[in-house]
């Protein structure tokens, strides 16, 4: 959430780049600012009239003592129409304050300077690449056909169990899986992240705080009987750990690293991705994230995405590096890095992960805050990454190390995890 501070400053030319970056009409930050005025109008004659009554009870007893019976009728009567008023007053301030929350809980993150202007992806500014694409002497295979030619999974019980968009790993195909998810941990553990091991049911509060709610809720797979939801990422877990909660300075950062599954309703994706298992309802992920202080963010944030890439080069996979324009830039995202992996079927680089720093703004929403040595109070910055997604990083293996007669070799420093198995075939 941004800081309400700015809205009631409200710097004309400020928030006219704020909106031409983050693509809506300035008339609504007029419109908060205006429904916080009204709000803080009703607050202070809520205050006044409070103080009012305080004031009146006091000369009840001297009333009652010296038995002036007309006075202290007539003080009632004021104190009982001073809290009608407070009465009618509070449900007011009530219904536009929620008015105000909901609509500034809508408001994106506002863009860090160095944030390139743009509407979508085609704006996006390239940073880096390592290795060059993939090359064959040989007509290389979808991931895939080679996942079925290999038995690395089940689709037709994926059908009968699930349907469309979900897929069961078999044999060596969920060794794949299960040794990239041991081992992003194990880079990510080496990088001094704690490993934590969530629920994956979150509550409608925790995704609200960082940044799924209310806005992307059509994208949530929902528990509606008690209110609850399947993560859609375990940056929601992590980032809530401190919810609510005031970190002594000394203590950070934070830095904390978690493998769970995760479910997207993928609404609006129809017809992409449907082959293969790029796109899925549930998929599993590596995350990152880092609780640090301000000042310390934006190197933290170049260090979170190194420690997403060293996975990448340790599995000698080609990737680049591609710095998001403010129109592909996630709500919650100040800056963000994606990192795309080359896929051969694709001839194409596919997102593998995304590096973000949210600034103050998902401490803000969760009221997450630092106490400093001189006792003051003030708010950390938040930062999350993929490393990795763990079914793009299988898919790209596959395909990446395809040999002619369709196996597929292990990667040097995955081999730890297949005992003496070198390919897959």
């Amino acid at each position: 959430m941004i800081d309400i501070e700015l809205i009631r400053k409200f710097d004309t030319d400020f928030f006219l780049n704020y909106c031409s970056k983050r693509h809506f009409d300035i008339n609504q930050i007029k419109e908060i600012k205006e429904l916080d005025k009204q709000a803080r109008v009703l607050l202070t004659k809520i205050q006044n009239n409070n103080a009012e009554i305080n004031k009146l009870t006091e000369q009840f007893a001297v009333l009652v003592k010296d038995n002036k019976k007309e006075q202290l009728e007539k003080l009632r009567s004021n104190v009982q129409k001073l809290k009608q008023n407070i009465q009618e007053e509070q449900i007011k301030y009530e219904e536009i304050n929620q008015i105000l929350l909901d609509k500034l809980s809508r408001l994106p993150n506002i863009p860090a300077s160095d944030v390139p202007e743009g509407v979508d992806e085609n704006q996006n500014v390239f940073q880096k690449q390592f290795m060059e694409p993939t090359k064959f002497n040989f007509k290389p295979k979808a991931h895939w056909d080679l996942i079925v030619e290999n038995n690395l999974v089940d689709l037709e019980a994926s059908q009968y169990i699930n349907g469309s968009r979900f897929v069961i790993y078999k044999g060596l195909g969920a060794r794949l899986i299960r040794a990239l998810q041991w081992y992003t941990l194990e880079c990510n553990i080496n990088h001094n992240y704690e490993e934590i091991l969530p629920p994956v049911i979150v509550d409608q509060q925790a995704l609200y705080n960082t940044g799924q709610l209310p806005k992307f809720k059509e994208d949530l797979f929902e528990l509606k009987e008690n209110n609850k939801f399947l993560s859609p990422t375990a940056e929601v877990q992590l980032t809530n750990l401190f919810a609510n909660k005031i970190i002594k300075e000394d203590k950070l950062p934070y830095y904390f690293t978690a493998d769970t599954s995760c479910f997207r309703s993928e609404a609006g994706s129809a017809g992409r991705d449907t082959r293969g298992v790029i796109r899925q309802h549930q998929f599993y992920k590596t995350e990152i994230v880092k609780i640090v202080k301000p000042e310390t963010s934006c190197k933290e944030h170049e260090q979170l995405t190194l420690d997403a890439e060293y996975i990448l080069e340790s599995l000698k996979l080609p990737y680049r590096r591609i710095l998001l324009c403010s129109g592909d830039m996630g709500f919650s995202a100040q800056k963000t890095y994606d990192l795309e992996v080359w896929l051969p079927s694709y001839n194409a680089y596919k997102e593998i992960s995304s590096c973000s720093n949210c600034g103050d703004f998902q401490a803000r929403r969760m009221k997450m805050r630092i106490k400093g040595s001189d006792n003051k109070i003030y708010y950390p910055h938040t930062l999350n990454g993929s490393a990795l997604a763990i079914d793009r990083l299988f898919a790209a293996i596959i395909e990446n190390y395809q040999n002619p007669d369709g196996s597929i070799t292990i990667p040097d420093v995955l081999l730890k995890y297949f005992n003496g198995i070198e390919k897959i075939k």
